[in-house]
């Protein structure tokens, strides 16, 4: 179903995946992966025979992954209820290398190994169900002033009856010996949950039926359990290489399930509602291990919310509506009191990170930047907390929320609208920063909301920017353009869905269409890709990010329609 160098074999709510990589400690190999904060390559896993490494095929499904031998022999994984992953091999055995790494150590349980990888904060234990095991971990003199396991290698091998079985185990502190099912029952549930969730994908014609599959397994096999700082069912970014989640992201996650999977769109929307800290500002990112605070992130919370409920207004309960207007609204004023510069109008960012577009260029001139794409966003999320107050019947507030969106509406034209183009301004000089940034076209967000002039010519820009696959974040033109430059010009989903919504405000379907349907084509071809090349549609960075599969299926089940 796919390829274990592009989309990781996992599970909803797992910390485990399965995945082959260039960047491991081994180099190219299949490794297992936990995501605890950062990611650990735990073991680098081989077939052998006569203790040599053979080659194999790979089989994968939503459910099972297996490793057909050359000569014979297979060994198959599954990811069962509690997280653990299931091993049975026949007919050829199995290596596990844990990859040397100082203050990581193995030690025998009572009945089972256990692998300690300090530096991570997890260990893993290794339960022998069927067959023989076999285990080389010497305790040596490390690099540092410590002793411990340089290295370790464990075999299973099958017994007389030709199968072996295993089970690897997460913990912290102390290994309890689970109660176990039987790998066929371990089968069969994993095979019974993904067909749950693939009921009510979002329809789509039968070009993008294929890839749609394929998106929405990514988006299942991404998502973790409550632990640590996730509070919630929260789906990552990704299992390979972004294992976070990150506050913007995570909302076209949320627009993508909210007919789907409600309740969990709605936790992916609010998933950092609890970490918001006593001034309002939420993390930029989160995992099992933490959160990041001194970054912020583009607040398109507003403009995904009034996305979901369009599409689902049974997801809109009294209950919901004051959870989103208090998380909302606590932020929004984060922003207006302490990212707004005295004097201005408008909100700014300290970093490219802070809005999201990392490098992009109208950052080049320095920092702090009043942008334009920053005030948009808030004028949307403005808008939607007025339509939350006066639901919840709170006209005062609603009526407020309501002239401060319009309010800054004005000043953003009013003051970074040159007459051809959005800018930027750098505080305190007053710098004025022009760019060829996409950035700069992000107001059309708004859409109808702005004057008309700023429209026709915004419009005009944006389809500067339109290349063969799609909407280029830095123009081809620009000396500032760079191939494979992150927002330098790649396209990514977020920009692209964002403009098209804008786009269709105004009225412009056929435009917006034809985008969609070339970042349909794009990733149907290519995958699921972090970002893309905007001539040849080469996919770069991760290859299995769930904003893009999230953003495929909204597209393609637009066309659909």
């Amino acid at each position: 179903m796919f390829e274990l160098d592009k989309v990781p074999f996992s599970r909803f709510g797992s910390y485990f995946s399965m995945q082959v990589n260039d960047w491991g400690p081994m180099k190219r190999a299949l490794y297992l992966c936990v995501h605890s904060g950062q990611t650990a390559h735990a073991f680098k896993i081989d077939l052998v025979r006569d203790g040599e490494v053979i080659k194999h095929e790979v089989e994968t499904s939503p459910y099972c992954l297996t490793l057909k031998a050359e000569g014979g022999g297979a060994v198959d994984f599954v990811i069962d209820e509690k997280d653990s992953v299931r091993i049975r091999g026949e007919g050829v055995a199995l290596r596990l290398e844990m990859p040397a790494e100082r203050w990581t150590f193995a030690y025998q349980l009572p009945g089972a190994w256990a692998f300690n990888f300090s530096p991570y904060q997890f260990q893993l234990a290794l339960d022998k169900l069927r067959g023989d095991v076999d285990v080389v971990a010497p305790w040596e003199k490390g690099k540092g002033f410590c002793w411990e396991t340089t290295h370790a290698v464990v075999t299973l091998t099958p017994g007389e009856s030709g199968v072996f079985e295993a089970a690897i185990d997460e913990f912290l502190t102390a290994w309890i010996k689970p109660e176990r099912q039987e790998f066929a029952a371990c089968l069969d549930e994993v095979k019974h949950e993904y067909g749950q969730w693939t009921e009510g994908l979002p329809e789509v014609d039968g070009e993008y039926r294929e890839a749609r599959d394929l998106a929405a397994y990514v988006n299942w096999s991404a998502c973790v359990r409550p632990a640590g700082a996730v509070t919630r069912p929260t789906m990552y970014m990704s299992k390979v290489g972004m294992c976070n989640v990150y506050n913007w992201d995570n909302v076209f996650n949320a627009m993508a399930h909210c007919a789907h999977r409600p309740e969990l769109a709605w936790d992916q929307l609010l998933v950092m509602a609890e970490h918001q800290d006593e001034f309002g500002k939420s993390p930029s990112s989160l995992n099992r291990a933490g959160t990041r605070m001194t970054i912020t992130n583009s607040p398109v919370h507003g403009w995904g919310l009034r996305y979901m409920w369009d599409r689902n207004p049974e997801l809109m309960t009294q209950e919901r509506m004051a959870e989103a207007y208090g998380y909302l609204s606590r932020w929004t004023e984060w922003i207006c009191s302490h990212r707004t510069w005295p004097g201005d109008r408008l909100p700014f960012h300290h970093h490219g990170f802070d809005g999201g577009w990392d490098n992009s260029s109208i950052f080049d001139q320095g920092v702090p930047i009043v942008t334009p794409d920053y005030a948009a966003y808030v004028i949307l999320q403005m808008e939607i907390l007025s339509d939350l107050a006066q639901a919840m019947g709170e006209d005062r507030a609603a009526a407020d929320w309501k002239k401060r969106g319009e309010d800054m509406l004005a000043a953003l034209v009013e003051d970074l609208w040159n007459g051809e183009r959005f800018v930027g301004i750098v505080r305190p000089s007053g710098r004025v920063v022009e760019c060829e940034s996409l950035i700069i076209c992000m107001p059309m967000v708004l859409g109808k909301r702005l004057p008309s002039e700023v429209q026709a010519k915004l419009l005009a820009r944006i389809k500067d920017h339109l290349e063969p696959h799609g909407l280029a974040t830095e123009k081809l033109s620009s000396p500032n353009y760079v191939e494979g430059g992150y927002w330098r010009g790649p396209i990514w989903a977020p920009s692209t869905m964002l403009l098209t919504s804008g786009l269709q405000d105004i009225g412009e379907e056929d435009l917006a269409r034809d985008i969609m349907r070339k970042f349909c084509d794009m990733c149907a071809e290519h995958g699921f890709y972090e970002n893309f090349d905007p001539v040849t549609g080469k996919g770069y960075y991760d290859p299995a990010y769930t904003w893009t599969s999230s953003v495929f299926m909204m597209f393609a089940n637009q066309l659909a329609r």
